[in-house]
């Protein structure tokens, strides 16, 4: 048996909370399915920040309270694609204020893979390109340390050789 709650949290809100959503029922599907119980306000599913894939769950707010209780009992236990739908009308106490950011638009999938090769081919300035040096010369260094610290009788050409040594004087053509 459920503990007695109070009468402030006892008012049930307008928001419906869906879980076990099947792939492939994201916000269109949820917005024209549930319209059959009245009218919705907005629509939320949970997404994978990262991929944009679904989490599988989703929330739907209703124009009143007492739709959101119909469809909410209508579809508790609905099996929709083998899976069995879990709805419930959450308490007003529940509901966060940023449940709903982001509600009522389509997910547009940002391509990280084409923003990071960007980042890392960028064209870099000689002060850059020379700290890029400077650390991959100090790693270099750290690894032969490790191996020889290991005990390791291990010999390869050291990065710092590879390098160009820097000009110790500087000289200008007179054209």
């Amino acid at each position: 048996m459920e503990p007695s709650i109070s009468g402030a949290e006892e008012k049930s809100s307008r928001v419906v909370y869906i879980g076990h959503l099947p792939h492939g029922f994201y916000e269109d599907q949820l917005l024209g399915f549930f319209e059959q119980f009245g009218k919705l306000t907005r629509v939320r599913v949970s997404r994978n920040k990262k991929t944009g894939k679904a989490k599988h769950y989703a929330f739907l707010e209703f124009y009143s309270p007492e739709v959101a209780n119909i469809a909410a009992e209508a579809m508790d236990g609905y099996i929709m694609f083998t899976q069995k739908l879990q709805c419930r009308v959450m308490r007003e106490s529940e509901v966060h204020a940023n449940l709903f950011k982001g509600a009522n638009r389509k997910f547009k999938a940002i391509p990280w893979q084409k923003i990071e090769a960007e980042r890392h081919n960028k064209e870099r300035t000689i002060e850059e390109e020379a700290q890029r040096t400077a650390r991959a010369i100090k790693r270099d260094q750290q690894r032969q340390k490790r191996i020889r610290d290991a005990g390791l009788d291990y010999e390869y050409t050291p990065l710092q050789t590879l390098v160009a040594p820097k000009a110790k004087h500087t000289k200008f053509n007179a054209d």
